[in-house]
């Protein structure tokens, strides 16, 4: 295997995510920038083998003067799966958070991604398992329950 490097998505680098993942990478707007985020790939020979994507999010009322760093997407490709590519990502998207302010970072999965369970435990994640009632806007989940787990880690915790 080629030497892999992680770099922060710009707009080349999302053309090429989306013409390897798919559309919905973009139509459920799965790469974020600005404020507060942070997305990065990992290249193979200058072709995308998996990203992450991170935004602010907020707590719902009467919380929602908190956030947090929320792991909106997480995908490496299957070929590439168990060389610690994720793992690589998340170390590098929490040492961002931490630097950023973040005080914990957090993501949810639905059931279909129960390998990457170890991963989790092994990054000291928390886990919860949940049932989700699909609100969201993928409309073969509306109205249905959404089985998956909730992960999350405290970071910057002062004694």
């Amino acid at each position: 295997m080629s030497n892999i490097i992680y770099k922060e998505i710009n707009q080349e680098i999302e053309k090429k995510i989306i013409a390897k993942y798919g559309n919905w990478v973009k139509e459920y707007n799965c790469l974020h920038y600005g404020e507060g985020c942070y997305s990065v790939v990992a290249l193979c020979d200058d072709e995308p083998i998996g990203f992450i994507s991170t935004y602010p999010l907020h707590y719902p009322k009467p919380m929602q003067s908190y956030y947090d760093a929320y792991i909106d997407d997480i995908e490496v490709d299957e070929a590439y799966r168990r060389h610690g590519i994720a793992t690589q990502l998340i170390k590098l998207t929490e040492v961002w958070a931490m630097e950023y302010g973040y005080h914990q970072i957090r993501s949810w999965s639905m059931d279909d991604k129960k390998e990457a369970i170890p991963m989790w435990y092994a990054l000291n994640y928390c886990m919860c398992p949940a049932i989700m009632r699909g609100t969201s806007v993928i409309k073969e989940f509306v109205g249905k329950p959404v089985y998956g787990y909730y992960v999350a880690k405290m970071l910057n915790v002062t004694k």
